[in-house]
């Protein structure tokens, strides 16, 4: 593959378009990628000039609008299609991007994707992959908030999703796959966890390990945590909040300490603060699409999508997209035989 061509939906977000414009900046600087900004063009090339951008592989494609926050997101995918998000995905389909990025309206991205791209055979729901920021390595969920509702078969293929984006960023060979439950026991769970138990303890792409609880999680060797989207946002924006609290009140509580204890004490903080602020991981990927799509966080400032294009680039320079589907057709076919 050449160098990747990110269309990125610099109209969503809270900080938009100022500083989805400043993270593109320092990601064109850093990363052998080109970018095209989509949004109002007389914005995005007034946020430009603030930029030293000469020679940078940076584009202006216009589009009218995005999809605000407190839009019905069906509603304005379907007739609205000069938004942002909507111009976005069209240029992967003509040929002129080779994946999306948006930390705008997640509901209205994933509705976008899957309108313009269509989801992969085998895959009837697709679902968020997010890591769970930096107290585990190499942990992540999916779904972490595209499907509210969904059925056994659909966890099956979020595992198998999961485990294959997983296998991808972390380098992690047939990564633990655990399903989050209210007890470790294969009948605790509600009806469609119980009912996916079976579903993938017998998938051989599996490495299955079985129910997990979330007191235990963190402390685990599981790589690949499966729940639906309720559960998994819940838990994911639970787990990023009582870290950021924690660590607050640590940082507080070093000005009771002598002057040299803090001293010393103040990059260790510092370094677990990065190692768990979203900023650090950028976008989590929306699997299950014919084509690559990443959802960064509504309050993304310029590190996180500076962060965000790494993270776009080194999956889609990875075929990740490739290895799901081929993952898919394997199970696919043993099911038909």
């Amino acid at each position: 593959m050449g160098v990747i061509r990110l269309a990125i939906d610099a109209m969503g977000g809270d900080y938009a378009p100022a500083e989805i414009v400043a993270g593109v900046v320092e990601g064109a600087r850093d990363f052998d990628l080109n970018l095209i900004l989509v949004g109002d063009p007389d914005a995005l090339q007034a946020e430009l000039a603030r930029h030293s951008i000469d020679g940078l592989p940076v584009e202006v494609v216009p589009s009218s609008g995005a999809v605000r926050m407190d839009e019905d997101p069906v509603q304005a995918v379907r007739t609205r299609p000069e938004a942002s998000i909507n111009v976005a995905c069209s240029l992967v389909l003509q040929g002129r991007a080779d994946g999306v990025l948006s930390m705008g309206h997640s509901g209205a991205s994933g509705i976008a994707g899957l309108f313009h791209f269509g989801a992969l055979p085998g895959v009837d729901r697709p679902a968020i992959v997010a890591p769970l920021l930096g107290l585990r390595e190499n942990m992540y969920l999916v779904d972490a908030g595209a499907n509210t509702e969904v059925r056994p078969q659909h966890l099956l293929q979020f595992a198998l999703m999961g485990a294959a984006y997983v296998e991808c960023a972390t380098g992690v060979s047939r990564p633990r796959v655990a399903l989050l439950s209210n007890g470790s026991e294969a009948n605790k769970g509600n009806k469609v966890t119980k009912a996916a138990f079976p579903l993938l303890a017998a998938e051989p792409k599996l490495n299955f390990a079985g129910n997990i609880e979330g007191s235990t999680l963190l402390t685990s060797d599981i790589n690949v945590v499966v729940c639906d989207g309720f559960v998994g946002n819940i838990f994911f924006k639970s787990t990023e909040g009582v870290i950021e609290a924690l660590l607050t009140e640590v940082e507080a509580m070093l000005s009771s300490l002598p002057p040299e204890m803090a001293t010393h004490l103040q990059p260790r903080l510092e370094a677990l603060k990065e190692r768990n602020d979203y900023a650090t991981y950028g976008a989590a990927a929306l699997v299950g699409l014919k084509q690559p799509l990443f959802i960064g966080h509504g309050h993304s400032r310029a590190k996180a999508v500076r962060n965000s294009i790494a993270t776009a680039q080194k999956m889609i320079q990875q075929d990740v997209l490739g290895r799901i589907s081929h993952v898919l057709k394997d199970v696919q076919a043993t099911a038909v035989g």
